[in-house]
Parts: structure tokens; sequence; C-alpha cells
């Protein structure tokens, strides 16, 4: 089983829309300048890689849960998870199980607001002391977080319902079982890419209008990677 992530980083230029149903371009045009963009990018993006995959000449439709989380109305679609930092917008997509993704610009956010740091377990907030640059180290766990929550659609989750274990690479969620994550830090940006149940491989691609999808690195299960900020977690089974 395969995921696949793929980011573009974006510019001023109105993007092609061709992929786009009417309808999206009109709920679009509804939105303040800056959301439109983000939105009119991200639904560009999900359309492209849809089409690149399978095919997709027209995007799907596309429904928003109560929680906020989008996901295609047919339930033979794969599910998919848009994120965005900065300039950069980013889509996972697998036809098998659940997505999560989270984007998060380095040092934007730091250091993490004490809500955020409330959450941290007592075993996070150990390896991030340790760390060389604990404000990033901290992100990245946020980061981390956000990408599992995102896959169980809910707005209201408690703060211990997921607890991560960097030293161990394993993690333990109330919400979701069988959960994969994989997080890395590219230049400025952080991304976590969370799988629900594990994934066998993920591919990564680069977008641009002019190139299409450039195939970046792939992951699989028992790969070594060779990146000082690379982490993976895996579940440890449900505590009794």
């Amino acid at each position: 089983m395969a995921c696949h992530f793929a980011r573009w980083v974006t510019t001023e230029s109105e993007p092609n829309t061709e992929r786009l149903p009417a309808e999206v371009l009109t709920f679009a045009n509804t939105l303040l300048p800056k959301l439109r963009t983000r939105f009119i990018h991200g639904r560009v993006l999900l359309a492209e890689l849809m089409f690149y995959l399978y095919g997709t000449t027209k995007l799907p439709q596309v429904v928003t849960l109560p929680s906020g989380r989008p996901c295609f109305a047919s339930s033979g679609l794969p599910d998919f998870s848009l994120a965005y930092a900065g300039n950069t917008i980013g889509v996972m997509l697998s036809s098998e199980g659940k997505v999560g993704l989270d984007l998060e610009i380095l040092h934007a956010r730091t250091p993490l607001h004490q809500a955020r740091q409330s959450a941290l377990s007592a075993v996070e907030k150990t390896w991030i002391t340790m760390q060389s640059d604990p404000n990033e180290a901290a992100l990245q766990l946020e980061c981390i977080r956000q990408s599992v929550h995102k896959i169980s659609g809910l707005s209201d989750i408690a703060s211990d319902s997921l607890i991560l274990n960097p030293t161990s690479g394993r993690l333990r969620s109330s919400i979701t079982a069988n959960l994969q994550v994989l997080s890395d830090i590219e230049d400025a940006d952080i991304w976590s890419c969370a799988h629900a149940p594990a994934v066998q491989r993920m591919i990564c691609w680069h977008y641009t209008p002019d190139e299409n999808f450039l195939r970046g690195r792939t992951f699989s299960a028992q790969q070594q990677v060779d990146s000082l900020h690379f982490m993976k977690f895996t579940s440890l089974p449900p505590a009794k």
C-alpha cells in the first residue's frame, strides 16, 4: 500500500483552474481575497494530483465534515488531507485508509503557545529539552500531533488522547489505532504525514504548473533515512 504527498510552492499568479468544477469557482469567489487564493491553489493541487494518479479530468465533489475536514463525497475515492504554511501548499492522498497532513514554517510560531505546551507529556518535554534547538523540536512534535488529529475529523480532542515517545519512535492514540507518522524538516518547512493503518510506502512529489509533478523521495517501512530531523512513529498497542 502506497500513499502520496505532494507540495507546491505557489506564486502570486492565478493558477490554471480548468480541472475545477464551476461550483468550486463560484464558492471561491465568495471568500475574502487571501482565503480565496489559498482555497483555489489547494483545490488545483488536489485536482492535478487526482488527474496525474487516476486520470480524473475534473475534481470530484468535495464535502466538508462538521469539524471542517474536507473529503470527497464519494466513499470510493481516496482520502486526502490539505495543509498550508506560508506560500507552500501540501496534499496527502491515499486510496486505502485515512490520512492527515500538517505543515509548519520553522520558527514562525516559536516558542509554542502555553496552551500547546500543556498538551505535551513528561516524556515529550524531557526529549525537547535534550535537543540542540528545543523550540524547533517542540514545533516538529506539534506538527506531528496536528497531522494525527486531522485523521479523526474531530474538532474537540483531549490533550492526553495522543502520547508521543520520540526516543523510541512509538506513539499511543486513544482515538485512532494502527497509526504511522513520518515527519521531517526541509529548509524552513516542517511536514508531518500521518496514515492509518500503517503505510508500506509514501511517495513525495513536487508540483509546478510548468513541469507538472516531479518525483522526490520515497519512504518505505524499513528504510533508513539520511536526515537529522527525520522522525518516524508507529502505534503501540492500545492501553488496557
